[in-house]
């Protein structure tokens, strides 16, 4: 008798913490975006141009280097920011600087942002610049209708130049 209620009891006991686990597991909901809201996240990696062209050297400055460093060119690695912004409706809603990472500046920039906007109909336009010219190099403009709760994500194909939408 006394091991019977022994087993009836740790049965209660599991039976109890199972429910406590399932309830805990289903009951706090959990919404990542707001009913109205949609996000647009940036994830890619781009090499940008070098920050300086190379310049070839002269014969004198040739001469004053060891034998061993004594290349026509001499081209310096850092390479520049890489500037993306973001409008919507012709408002703009990101704007952000990239550097290169390494010791010299001269790895392949990792892009990463998300920002979140209202759901419905918008003209989006994404526009990127990675030289140290004036103005911007890559540009994409066109409409999109983000459903609430829809992500959007933008990268960058360098085999053709151009912005990818997912």
């Amino acid at each position: 008798m006394n091991s019977a209620f022994r087993y009836l009891m740790q049965g209660l006991f599991y039976a109890a913490f199972c429910g406590v686990i399932f309830y805990l597991s289903t009951s706090p909901r959990y919404q990542y975006l707001d009913v109205d809201k949609a996000e647009i996240m940036v994830a890619f990696k781009h090499p940008t141009k070098r920050k300086e062209l190379c310049h070839e050297r002269t014969a004198e400055e040739l001469q004053k280097l060891p034998p061993n460093m004594r290349r026509q060119q001499d081209c310096p690695r850092e390479r520049s920011p890489l500037v993306i912004r973001f409008s919507l409706d012709g408002t703009m809603v990101q704007h952000k600087e990239f550097r290169a990472p390494g010791i010299h500046r001269d790895g392949a920039t990792f892009v990463y942002a998300k920002f979140f906007i209202p759901a419905g109909e918008h003209r989006f336009k994404v526009e990127m610049r990675d030289s140290m010219q004036e103005g911007y190099d890559y540009t994409m403009e066109q409409p999109i209708t983000f459903r609430p709760g829809q992500m959007l994500v933008v990268g960058f194909d360098e085999n053709v130049d151009k912005f990818t939408l997912k």
